[in-house]
């Protein structure tokens, strides 16, 4: 009986399927004519309305000429949203579109093909050139089969089925029986816009918003939620039937965007308030947002992401089967319920929580083929709220109730299913003694709760706050941050940017947005609408080549050629410009992780933010956000603002602060004397001497050109005089130097006169060191052959001079060089045969504490590998930024980690804010930084 209901309140097409051609002239057609007179005319005004009439047209002739059902149709309009994966991309489409013409390998036509991005303009896709191609050597079929939109549907089936059973390279596509007949039978329109749907690009461009509301005025709203085209088309086929309040919150069997806790960076006491002193706190646990949908008794489960993907594979599909499905105990009177939580990984052995890069392997390896479950580590679901019961939803019941519920109706299974813990507080000092003890526990940090908070779905509010330890040699949290460009290579460097959003100032006014006050009590407004995109920095680092390839199906076919194609005014890039943009919409955000920032002029000018990230390093692709939910300008400052001490009483002073030690660099007092006014004179190392300056300089250290103003503002500055006709000017003989970096013509007459000519480095390693430097080889720009003679004398035979300190840049010229690639021999000193490829500053500004008690061998090869990288060692542990600790028996390293959480927890009662600390981390970590030649996220590798 209730099947049947269920069928009456679906939606019904009362004519047959309409031809995939008839819906490529009513739509796509249409749809992409506006964009080509966009392009050709210019006419912007009318757009809006124009895309407006055509959707709507073709939505009233659907209802009127087919049903009421859209769903076969909505698939294929939105492919990107089509749940079937196809894993076509461009190159396996191409290479099957040529052996479907009988094309030779490596053809000029596949060659021409392949690289069709260079020629590609704004809004000319990939499938625009196949059938061109297709075109010119086929005529379109006069007598082809009718392909319908339900067949086409079951071609697409059947090649997502094919994908699964005969894997996806371009011969298991060209041999298709589907993909063959549907070339065989399509016009050259219909063909193109097959090609758009199987690569999944957006066939109706931007206008995806605009047919959802015009088919139901809750369509996007609904989408969002749900995040399936079958759910929405199902629900919402009359628009006279409005969704209810309900609707929009948690439904069984679907996905739902969750409640998120907000950081703010305020001091305890003004937390405790913004909870009105009433409040849960919980741990905050390292893992993966998962929601669990529980139906039939536990016959039927769904576990989805934080952004709808479903990983019911991995986690267990009723209660008998799974990782972690099979350990579920609830109340027999539970017909169905939802709990929200958190999967994170354990691992038995040491009885500890994992990191949160194997959540999903944990799953995939804690069973055998035979479903036992093996030792080591393992997922483990943490259940955190309770939202739904035998049909009744259960967001708008407070907190302590809904806590309550879950106590009543889920048995926990230690180490796989647990609930977690919460603490009713009510002032500061528990949210202070909390976070010294989650701090001990080797925790992420805290969660506190509203006691009376109801679940709002997909928002993010001041009913749950997260409070997380800050981490001394690091900028903040991660950031999401949405890929805008990039430079392709063997290893492709992505550049990324920030929104900027409605209505917030532009970069050039960031000291004006100090005023900001982040501890006001007011509401937060709701996140606005991204304006545009800023550039900020590019990222290589920590990107797998499996990562690449994902980042390249996401987005093939999408880049733009920055000479050929003009960025569009969403986009803003500094004086640094990518070779390739793309569209945010077409883009992916990645989780990055940094240092800090780098507030450099050169960096200031290269990105339009006006700094970048110093050490950024990719921490994974979110798939869970999209392009509209990534980092902003505005928490950048924010971001910023706390840097800036809110105190000047020294009590308020953070006690694990060390003095930074910042990496040196050649040009570093050349910068400053050029910054100076003529009247404060920097020294008097030139007095005497007088100087001819014929160019300018580029420094090869940083690559920035220094003018010849500046050349002769140094001199100036430092006590030498200028003179500006050599040859008539003999006031000092002697004592004059001429100055070229370039082969001019006047610099070539003057060494046919015999004058000698030094390079500009002299003039910056004469200041830098703050002495006249002796001329080395590197000096002489053109020099006689007595003077090159006593050059050699002053420097080894590596090039290392005998009288100036030697510095990073000058370090990493000499082991370059071809003078040492030849002259230094390692002999049988395995652990620096690949010396040249050192970065000798790597860890410059770590100070790190390795305990005692472990073997001398383990405890001194640590030491080793830190100085050899330029790292400081310390004895103190209130000095360091790092903790080292080695391996060694279990017993003893859990007892030594234990002694040092405890140590670091007391700091977080010495302060108002979030304490500073070190983090803690194992040895790999100093082996996969020096192997990846960055220093890597702490927290990958954290010691448990």
């Amino acid at each position: 009986m209730s099947t049947k209901t269920d069928d009456q309140n679906k939606p019904h097409n009362f004519a047959p399927s309409p031809d995939f051609k008839w819906l490529c002239d009513e739509l796509f057609v249409k749809i992409d004519n506006v964009q080509k007179q966009t392009r050709d005319h210019g006419a912007f005004k009318s757009l809006t309305v124009k895309y407006f009439e055509i959707i709507s047209f073709f939505v009233k002739l659907w209802r009127k000429t087919v049903g009421d059902n859209i769903y076969p149709a909505l698939i294929l309009i939105l492919p990107y949203r089509d749940r079937r994966i196809f894993n076509i991309k461009d190159y396996t489409l191409i290479k099957a579109i040529c052996s479907f013409l009988r094309l030779p390998a490596n053809s000029v036509t596949e060659k021409r093909l392949l690289r069709w991005k260079r020629r590609a303009g704004r809004g000319i896709k990939l499938s625009d050139f196949c059938v061109e191609e297709i075109r010119r050597r086929r005529s379109e079929p006069l007598n082809g089969e009718r392909i319908t939109i339900d067949k086409l549907n079951e071609c697409l089936d059947q090649l997502a089925e094919e994908r699964n059973t005969k894997g996806r390279g371009f011969k298991s596509l060209a041999d298709s029986s589907v993909f063959k007949y549907c070339l065989e039978n399509m016009s050259f329109t219909e063909m193109k816009y097959y090609f758009d749907i199987i690569l999944k690009s957006r066939v109706i461009g931007g206008q995806e918003h605009k047919f959802l509301n015009c088919w139901h005025p809750d369509a996007r709203d609904y989408l969002s939620v749900v995040s399936d085209l079958k759910t929405v088309a199902d629900k919402l086929w009359d628009p006279s039937h409005r969704l209810k309040n309900d609707d929009l919150g948690v439904n069984l069997g679907l996905p739902f965007a969750p409640f998120l806790a907000k950081r703010l960076y305020i001091s305890y006491d003004k937390v405790a308030l913004r909870l009105k002193s009433d409040f849960y706190i919980e741990e905050k646990m390292d893992g993966e947002r998962i929601q669990l949908h529980y139906m039939d008794y536990g016959r039927k489960l769904k576990w989805f992401s934080r952004r709808g993907n479903d990983y019911t594979y991995l986690y267990g599909e009723d209660i008998g089967t799974g990782t972690v499905a099979k350990y579920l105990q609830l109340d027999p009177k539970v017909r169905e319920c939802v709990l929200d939580g958190e999967m994170i990984s354990f691992d038995t052995e040491e009885n500890s929580v994992l990191p949160f890069g194997l959540v999903k392997s944990s799953a995939r390896d804690s069973l055998t083929a035979e479903g036992i479950l093996t030792q080591g580590y393992r997922p483990l679901y943490m259940v955190i709220d309770f939202l739904y019961l035998n049909g009744v939803s259960l967001i708008n019941v407070p907190l302590n109730t809904r806590k309550q519920y879950l106590s009543a109706i889920l048995n926990p299974c230690p180490h796989a299913v647990e609930i977690i813990q919460s603490m009713h507080c009510y002032d500061d000092t528990s949210i202070k003694s909390s976070l010294e003890k989650a701090i001990m526990m080797g925790s992420e940090g805290i969660i506190l709760k509203h006691f009376k908070s109801k679940y709002e779905i997909g928002a993010r509010t001041d009913n749950w706050i997260k409070i997380k330890p800050e981490y001394l040699e690091q900028f903040g949290e991660n950031l999401d941050l949405l890929v805008i460009g990039r430079d392709p290579g063997k290893k492709d460097s992505l550049m990324c940017g920030l929104a900027v959003l409605e209505g917030d100032e532009e970069p050039g006014a960031q000291s004006d947005k100090q005023v900001v006050n982040l501890d006001s009590e007011e509401e937060e407004e709701p996140r606005k609408a991204v304006k545009k995109f800023i550039s900020f920095c590019t990222i290589a680092n920590g990107i797998s080549q499996e990562e690449f390839k994902q980042i390249e199906r996401k987005t093939a076919g999408k880049w733009k050629n920055t000479e050929d194609h003009k960025p569009p005014k969403i986009l803003e890039f500094g004086s640094k410009l990518p070779e390739e943009w793309i569209y945010p919409e077409d883009s992916v955000v990645l989780e990055v992780k940094a240092r800090s920032l780098d507030n450099t002029e050169s960096s200031g000018r290269k990105f339009k933010v006006g700094c970048t990230l110093h050490g950024g390093y990719c921490r994974r692709i979110r798939e869970d956000k999209n392009w509209t939910e990534c980092y902003t300008l505005y928490e950048l400052w924010q971001e910023r603002r706390k840097k800036v001490p809110l105190s000047e009483d020294s009590n308020n002073q953070k006690p694990m602060k060390s003095k930074k030690i910042r990496r040196p660099r050649i040009v570093s007092r050349l910068n400053q004397t050029l910054s100076c006014d003529d009247e404060a004179k920097t020294s008097s190392i030139f007095d005497g001497l007088i100087f001819y300056v014929i160019s300018d300089y580029m420094a090869s250290q940083d690559s920035e050109r220094i003018s010849k103003e500046q050349l002769c503002d140094l001199i100036s500055g430092n006590g030498g005089k200028l003179t500006f006709n050599v040859i008539s000017d003999h006031r000092v003989k002697g004592g004059l130097r001429i100055i070229s970096g370039k082969y001019t013509l006047e610099c070539k007459a003057l060494i046919e006169r015999g004058y000698d000519i030094l390079s500009p480095q002299w003039l910056m390693d004469c200041v830098n060191t703050g002495f006249l430097v002796t001329i080395e080889p590197r000096h002489c720009f053109s020099v006689s052959e007595d003077m090159e003679k006593i050059a050699r004398t002053r420097v080894d035979h590596f090039g290392d001079s005998y009288d100036v300190e030697i510095t990073e840049d000058r370090l990493r010229d000499i082991l370059t060089s071809k003078e040492f690639d030849s002259d230094f021999s390692t002999g049988s000193l395995d652990v620096i045969s690949d010396v040249e490829d050192i970065p000798l500053f790597l860890f410059s500004r770590r100070i790190v504490f390795i305990p005692e008690g472990f073997s001398y061998l383990d405890t001194q090869l640590l030491k080793h590998k830190v100085r050899l990288y330029g790292g400081q060692l310390t004895d103190n542990v209130n000095q360091c930024n790092l903790i080292i600790v080695p391996d060694g028996k279990i017993n003893l390293r859990g007892r030594i980690i234990s002694d040092l959480r405890r140590l670091l927890s007391t700091f977080a009662a010495m302060t108002e804010l979030p304490p500073a600390i070190p983090w803690i981390v194992i040895p790999a970590w100093i082996d996969r930084s020096i192997e990846e030649n960055i220093q890597v996220p702490e927290e990958d590798f954290l010691a448990v």
